[in-house]
């Protein structure tokens, strides 16, 4: 063992050593050595490849030895525990091994098992070790690993449970004499406990094993670590004592100069407390009195840290998550106990949250704990809800709380494509928002005061910047007018949430205070694009960025406030429309040429405004010269690419959605799709260029999609403006049917194109032109690529599409999948998978909307055949297809695999696929056996309950034949069982029929399966 650790020892050599070591191992006495090496070595690598062995023996060859050979084993494991001098990696691994014996041997060959844990946990010196093992226990045998029989597992939570009782009597034992002796000054010997008359096994005398008995803090940490995992599993709520909640809350108390170790013990004990809190509670008395004594400990600990100069923050992480467990899992329940006291609750959450709390995470959390507060009963809450607020504008304002909100990222993402700043502001908004839901006016008056003094500072630095001066601003100077404009800024998006509540049914809200909102709203926007405060002349420049924010705030907030304007009287809606309008499309009017061009955020504010108003409101612009010129222009080169797909929308809508003459309406849509598609050329043109396809294909695309929702009309005229285009589509297509990228983008517009024109182009005009597309790519054998998946998206929406003409394209899709497509990927399903995944969506199209391809018979005749002779046309096809589907259930793609899985579920469903003769002759066996692995090898754990959900189905078509043939055949196929082992398997399946008890029969078998695969011996 040293020569092979050594440095020095060539790889050759390690080979060899190893080679011998396993040679060694693979002995099947190799267990009798493995105990005398560990009775005689001090060496650590010989003592854990002793203990690896002997780990083996114990898992797979413990029921086949014989009697006297378990008990040396397990005398000599227990013995070595207690030994001094051993390394606590090596004594963990033994205790390990100890307890693996017991959950074979306990209680029947091994009845002092949790007997001698309690006896060391009664004795000073070992109570440590004591605790090892009982962690190791309730790991090992309350949630046993799967290399367990179910009747095991079920025996051995019964026998543990039947243990927790006691156990926690000697642990409250334990802690309060351990956290009385911390207590003290010295090193005072704790009073006997209760059990310590018992004797301990006298196999050796018990040491004071080294580095087991260290501290107080040690003990106190290693018992509130086994308790949290106790808690975890066990009943709780006739369980757990005042007397332990006392010892466990003792040793979450903080105070000043502690130590590392002293702030673990507080820290777990608070992880064990809250351990306690995630669980439900059902007994109602017992709970009320049990929840009371934690919030009213829990309190004590918050009155400690009031008085505490700074607190470690994982400590404070805990409290924060004990605040936020006790009022997510029992406050319902607690608010309804006369006993309970809400104010002081308030109390405690709202000092934690404002004058706690020292981290911005932290502070967001307490946020999430009140938005759960107030979520539950709002009006108990009324009385706070304003001071609430209060408190949360000022932690949100830079001009209160600078220094910490200035450290936070404004440019990097998370996952929620949020910069930090974005995260903290809008979990601050929507605690508003949470709160003005109780209390609507004065929130909303709140933010108005606020907003309103920032609207203040702008419109004067606006007007002096409108007299043509040079703005020069000291450090003082910026900083204020920096924090006011930042604050300005963020109190719009918060009064802007607040918009719902003035289009509700509320009837005693006052609409003057939107009113003034809107209106002064408009008025800055206005202001800002007269002086175009975007070029403001400031310095520091820092603050001309803050003006140009606060702007694309306004305009953004407008877009919100759209709802509540399209709900005022004619008159009043049509002003302001038009004050919306004049406020944004300014924007639209610069181009790149321009000198001091308005940066890119502020056009796509003012861009996105317009959107919203042409999709909301719907103004008549079709006289206006701004907008007829928008709609003639094909490209925008100054705007983004972004910011053009939003311009486009608003244009598309300004000519779909108001009301209107039938014939100026088509000639605007026909305007803006002629200038759209003109790069494209008409029909015998040459052939543009790739670059021009893609940039003018997509835009058409895009349009497509805007109107899929339009009326009829609509869409006769959308058909009309694109007839000519989609003919050209088709006509390019053959051009660049080997540039994938082209190709893909082509056919996705013919697919949104087929998609929302289906009715206007006609089943004629679609089955030539997907004729067309099926030869061109049979003749160029195309097989796989993005361009052939959305040719497959096409032909499903074909294959649905309700009409009967189209059912002549099966023949055509059936030649073009199975005789190209699926020979091309067939062999490697999972290097091919979003083809695989369309093709899958496909074959389940063109049965389940295609059916009479296959079985042309009506119900009553059919119902005149046996199953055994029902007709079946194309039947080479349609096994072909459902073999697809189960090579798809082979698959570690656990996307094709739940495709194929549904695919099937739902055929069944409509069609009684399963019952079919075609799929009881063929496939009935295969599939379950397809099923029976993948359960097995555990590929798809996740979809379990939907396998064994599939497996009752397939099952349930000859229940009979399951469990008489079936399953014996699929435990005869399994390799490491032996016949008594298989026999005992089909003896505990439960033979009833109905689902729920079928598929926990399944799944018990697959688990019992692997258990003896697993313990099997060699």
């Amino acid at each position: 063992m040293t020569e092979f650790f050594c440095p020095e020892t060539t790889n050759e050599r390690k080979r060899t050593i190893e080679r011998s070591f396993q040679e060694f191992a693979g002995q099947i006495d190799s267990w009798k050595p493995c105990l005398h090496f560990l009775s005689s070595t001090s060496n650590h690598y010989v003592s854990m490849f002793a203990l690896s062995t002997l780990e083996t023996t114990i898992s797979r060859r413990w029921p086949i030895l014989p009697w006297e050979d378990r008990a040396l084993t397990r005398s000599t494991l227990y013995t070595l525990s207690l030994e001094r001098d051993v390394a606590s990696f090596v004594r963990n691994k033994v205790v390990k091994l100890v307890v693996d014996i017991a959950r074979h041997d306990w209680p029947h060959f091994y009845p002092d098992f949790y007997s001698n844990i309690l006896q060391l946990l009664s004795h000073k010196h070992t109570r440590l070790l004591g605790l090892v093992y009982l962690r190791t226990a309730s790991e090992e045998l309350a949630t046993p690993r799967e290399d367990l029989p179910m009747h095991r597992k079920s025996e051995l939570f019964r026998l543990l449970s039947a243990q927790v009782p006691l156990t926690l009597d000697t642990l409250t034992v334990l802690l309060k004499e351990t956290t009385k002796l911390q207590s003290r000054s010295g090193t005072v010997t704790p009073p006997p406990s209760p059990t310590s008359g018992q004797s301990l096994a006298p196999a050796r005398a018990v040491l004071d094993v080294e580095g087991l008995a260290i501290g107080t803090s040690e003990v106190c940490t290693a018992t509130l670590e086994v308790l949290a995992h106790l808690f975890s599993w066990i009943d709780v709520s006739g369980s757990i004592s005042i007397n332990l909640l006392d010892a466990i809350f003792s040793c979450a108390k903080y105070h000043d100069a502690m130590n590392s170790k002293q702030i673990e013990m507080a820290v777990q004990a608070l992880t064990t407390i809250n351990e306690l809190l995630y669980r439900p509670f059902c007994s109602p008395d017992a709970t009320d009195t049990l929840l009371l004594e934690i919030f009213q400990n829990g309190v004590g600990l918050f009155q400690l840290m009031e008085r505490l100069d700074s607190v470690e923050e994982s400590y404070m992480e805990k409290m924060t998550e004990f605040l936020q467990l006790f009022i997510t899992n029992h406050m319902k329940r607690m608010e309804s106990s006369s006993k309970f006291p809400v104010n002081t609750l308030l109390e405690v959450l709202c000092h934690h949250t404002f004058q706690q709390a020292s981290t911005v995470n932290g502070y967001l959390r307490c946020l999430d704990v009140w938005t759960t507060l107030l979520e539950s009963t709002q009006s108990r809450y009324s009385a706070v809800a304003l001071a609430l607020a209060e408190r949360i504008l000022q932690k949100m304002s830079f001009k209160l709380n600078a220094r910490v909100l200035r450290d936070l990222d404004t440019e990097s993402l998370d996952e929620n494509e949020e910069t930090e700043w974005q995260h903290f502001l809008r979990c601050n908004i929507e605690c508003l928002a949470k709160i003005a839901d109780i209390s609507p006016i004065p929130i909303f008056t709140l933010l108005y005061r606020s907003w309103r003094e920032g609207l203040i500072i702008f419109g004067e630095l606006g007007a002096a910047v409108a007299n043509g001066q040079v703005i020069l601003l000291n450090d003082t100077e910026a900083s204020n007018v920096h924090a006011h404009l930042r604050d300005l800024a963020s109190t719009t998006q918060a009064l802007t949430r607040l918009y719902s509540l003035f289009i509700g049914d509320q009837t005693n809200i006052d609409q003057s205070l939107a009113e003034e909102v809107v209106s002064q709203t408009l008025e800055a926007c206005m202001f800002a694009r007269d002086n175009q405060l975007y070029k403001a002349a400031i310095q520091p420049s820092a603050i001309v960025i803050d003006l140009i924010e606060v702007h694309s705030q306004l305009l953004a907030s407008l877009q919100a406030w759209c709802h509540w304007i399209a709900r005022r009287p004619e008159k009043a809606k049509e002003a302001l429309c038009q004050r919306c309008i004049d406020s944004c499309v300014w924007a639209t009017t610069y181009t790149a040429s321009c000198d001091h061009s308005p940066p890119a955020n502020l056009i796509h504010s003012a861009i996105h405004l317009f959107q919203s108003i042409t999709a909301i409101l719907k103004p008549i612009l079709w006289d206006q010269p701004t907008f007829r010129n928008l709609i003639s222009m094909g490209t925008y080169p100054y705007l983004k690419s972004d910011t053009i797909k939003i311009l486009r929308r608003a244009l598309i809508n300004g000519i779909i959605l108001p009301p209107g003459d039938a014939a100026t309406r088509q000639r605007l849509l026909g305007t803006m799709i002629l200038a759209l598609s003109a790069p494209l050329g008409m029909q015998g043109q040459p052939v543009p260029s790739e670059s021009t396809i893609s940039i003018t294909i997509m835009p058409l695309t895009q349009l497509l999609e805007d109107c899929a929702s339009s009326s009829t009309i609509i869409k006769k005229m959308l058909h009309s403006c694109l007839e000519s285009i989609i003919n050209r589509t088709l006509e390019l297509l053959s051009y660049v049917i080997r540039c994938q990228s082209i190709c893909e983008l082509l056919l996705s517009f013919l697919h949104s194109a087929f998609s929302v024109l289906q009715q206007q182009l006609g089943p004629e005009f679609m089955q030539n032109a997907v004729q067309g597309m099926l030869q061109l790519y049979t003749r160029e054998n195309i097989s796989a690529g993005p361009a052939l998946d959305q040719l497959l998206e096409i032909l499903i929406l074909v294959v649905s599409a309700p009409s009967n003409a189209f059912k002549a394209f099966v023949p055509s899709v059936t030649n073009l999948c199975l005789g190209q497509v699926w020979p091309a990927i067939g062999n490697n399903l999972s290097a091919h998978p979003d083809t695989t995944l369309v093709l899958l969506k496909l074959f389940h199209s063109i049965l389940m909307h295609r059916w009479q391809y296959f079985y042309n018979t009506s119900v009553l005749r059919t119902l005149g055949h046996p199953e055994e002779d029902e007709p079946v046309e194309h039947k080479e096809e349609l096994v072909a297809i459902l073999e697809a589907f189960g090579q798809a259930l082979l698959q570690s793609d656990v996307n094709i695999f739940r495709q194929s899985l549904q695919s099937l579920e739902q055929l069944n469903i409509r069609w009684r696929l399963y019952q079919r003769a075609v799929f009881k002759v063929h496939l009935l066996e295969r599939f379950l056996m397809a099923l029976f692995t993948v359960l097995f090898q555990q590929s798809h754990n996740l979809l379990a309950d939907e396998i064994a959900a599939a497996i009752h189905s397939l099952a349930s078509v000859n229940i009979g034949w399951f469990f008489g043939h079936f399953l014996p055949t699929f435990l005869t196929t399994c390799e490491g069982v032996d016949d008594m082992q298989r026999a005992t398997l089909l003896e505990n399946f439960d033979k009833s029929t109905d689902q729920p008890t079928l598929t926990r029969s399944v799944l018990q078998l697959i688990s019992d399966l692997r258990c003896y695969q697993l313990c099997r011996p060699g």
